[in-house]
């Protein structure tokens, strides 16, 4: 099917037609025989940016779509993709508009830091001219760590990131090196996309890091006249300069784009399967110290600590006794870039579902009143539903409050009997 043409078969018709904010939309269905049948999407950008930066037709090349003529679309131009039979062109509309708001406004941020997205279109499709791409590199050659001479300039950091800027210079090459040292490892399945996405490397034994790995990205030295300033020296600093406040605005956005078109199951970064980012990345971060005597498991979490953003001091000391202790804990903030471009439903949903020995829930009428805490006490109450009579929820009251579904037979402790008598009593039960 994928090697014919998406606009003309034995019988064809439309089945969804929507007009966006930046698209007109139509799904046809396309069959050869009985039960040879097809279905393409055909996409006609209706606005366009006059400044020349990233295109809705970019964004289009870079989920998979063909610039074409067309028979579906008025215009008779447009870009198509083959989709799968239950493709809602209604949803994708609206998640195609969010994508690209985000994805325009992730550029800017990036811009700032040297980082320009491949434009595999731009203005042509408007403008009656050919496709054309305007990515410039600006990476020297090499490793970004190996040369006769390396100078040490300059570092700053965000509450993700630490930055270095380093000057190179080697026998083929010379420039800058921007290092990324992410604050809270291992990186997630989407930040490493994000990465190979942006052409950002990674390095092992980085000198700038006392030899821990570390992700660069080099900027080549450009002469651009006879006198000593004509270069690109003022913008290779101010793209360095620029990491604290633009980087990881940046790339929170990038990742929300992706996440709002994932949901129609296209894509523009390099990703693996929402499951299967999920898996690999829970049993990266299922880790013990090793000083741990406890048999290691790497499929589940001790312990998935639930609560309301009010009793997060309460839940952040006891998350921390527990880890000290030897043990694997879920708590947010352990966690923060982890989170970054995933879908929060399922995440948590999978981990205070499947992925945890036990649920501490701290039960309050913040707890109660809260989205997302009840979706964590759903998943937890579905989990303790299917281990018949085996504990699982571990509740610490703050108050009176009862939840919904939960017995009051189960056993609980007051918040008032203090974090620190809470966490012996958690730990002497992980031990058993």
């Amino acid at each position: 099917m994928y090697n014919r043409d998406p606009h003309q078969a034995l019988k064809s018709e439309v089945i969804g037609k929507v007009r966006s904010g930046t698209t007109d939309l139509v799904l046809a269905k396309l069959q050869w025989s009985k039960d040879d049948i097809g279905y393409s999407l055909h996409v006609s950008p209706n606005t366009f940016s006059i400044s020349g930066g990233y295109q809705i037709t970019d964004f289009l090349s870079h989920l998979g779509f063909q610039r074409s003529g067309c028979s579906f679309i008025d215009s008779r131009q447009c870009y198509v993709r083959w989709v799968d039979a239950n493709f809602d062109v209604n949803a994708f509309a609206g998640f195609f508009d969010k994508a690209y708001q985000n994805l325009t406004d992730a550029q800017k941020d990036l811009e700032k830091c040297g980082f320009f997205f491949d434009k595999p279109e731009g203005l042509g499709y408007f403008l009656g001219g050919q496709s054309r791409s305007r990515r410039h590199d600006f990476q020297m050659s090499g490793d970004g760590h190996t040369a006769m001479s390396v100078k040490a300039m300059k570092q700053s950091e965000d509450d993700a990131f630490q930055y270095k800027f380093t000057w190179l210079e080697s026998s083929q090459d010379k420039g800058w090196v921007i290092h990324y040292r992410p604050k809270h490892l291992p990186l997630s399945s989407e930040l490493r996309s994000v990465f190979q996405f942006l052409g950002i490397h990674n390095f092992e034994q980085c000198p700038e890091y006392e030899f821990e790995p570390c992700y660069w990205y080099s900027i080549a030295f450009e002469e651009r006249g006879d006198r000593m300033f004509d270069s690109n020296a003022n913008t290779a600093h101010s793209w360095f300069d620029s990491h604290a406040q633009h980087f990881s605005a940046g790339i929170q956005k990038l990742l929300s784009a992706n996440a709002e078109i994932e949901k129609s199951g296209l894509t523009f970064l390099p990703f693996q399967k929402p499951s299967e980012r999920l898996n690999i990345d829970i049993e990266k971060r299922v880790t013990r110290p090793k000083s741990s005597t406890k048999p290691e498991d790497t499929t589940k979490f001790d312990v998935a600590i639930s609560f309301a953003g009010t009793e997060r001091e309460h839940a952040e000391k006891l998350a921390t006794t527990i880890k000290d202790a030897g043990f694997s804990v879920f708590y947010d903030e352990f966690y923060p870039e982890y989170l970054w471009g995933k879908n929060l439903v399922d995440t948590f949903d999978e981990i205070f579902r499947k992925r945890s020995r036990y649920c501490v829930i701290f039960i309050s009428k913040d707890y109660k009143e809260r989205v997302w805490t009840n979706h964590e006490r759903q998943s937890a109450q579905a989990r303790a539903l299917n281990e018949k009579g085996n504990e699982y929820i571990l509740p610490i009251k703050v108050d009176e409050t009862e939840l919904d579904g939960m017995p009051p037979t189960v056993g609980y402790v007051p918040l008032k009997k203090g974090i620190e008598k809470i966490g012996e009593l958690l730990i002497k039960k992980l031990k058993t």
